[in-house]
């Protein structure tokens, strides 16, 4: 099946977690020790499952389907077919470990959004939103926005 015929993919994604995961002299998360953030700012992480199934539920291998994703922030929550991303992230990585993965893949899912902090606005409340794009090029819709209070 290709990804075009299934543009309503974000119903399929969803944002498991956004959470605090804590300040200076708190404890840090494994993937949020690897990053480079400024230890006096709190660490907000966007987790989220990457897709199984396209929208008519027949199989989606994220391996080899999903290119990307994209990362969207606005002041407000109405995400429109204008707005450029803030952030992409590449949906499958390269890993030494293989962990049963395929070729050493590992799915991307999750992203800290300090990482991104000096490209948005200066307001304390933003929403974020997700959009998933296949290896054809096609882009799911985007996915019911979050809201982001940087402190």
């Amino acid at each position: 099946m290709t990804f075009a015929r299934h543009r309503d993919l974000p119903l399929l994604i969803l944002f498991l977690v956004i959470v605090a995961s804590g300040c200076a002299g708190g404890e840090t998360s494994a993937s949020a020790q690897s990053q480079t953030v400024s230890p006096s700012s709190p660490q907000t992480l966007l987790a989220w499952n990457p897709p199984s199934n396209y929208a008519d539920n027949a199989a989606l291998d994220p391996y080899r389907d999903l290119d990307h994703y994209e990362i969207y922030v606005r002041e407000d929550g109405n995400f429109t077919d204008t707005d450029l991303p803030t952030a992409v992230v590449a949906a499958v990585k390269k890993s030494s470990a293989t962990g049963g993965n395929p070729g050493g893949e590992l799915l991307e899912s999750e992203f800290l959004l300090n990482n991104i902090e000096s490209f948005i606005g200066e307001g304390n409340r933003h929403y974020v939103s997700l959009k998933a794009v296949g290896v054809d090029g096609q882009k799911s819709a985007f996915m019911s926005p979050v809201v982001w209070d940087k402190i």
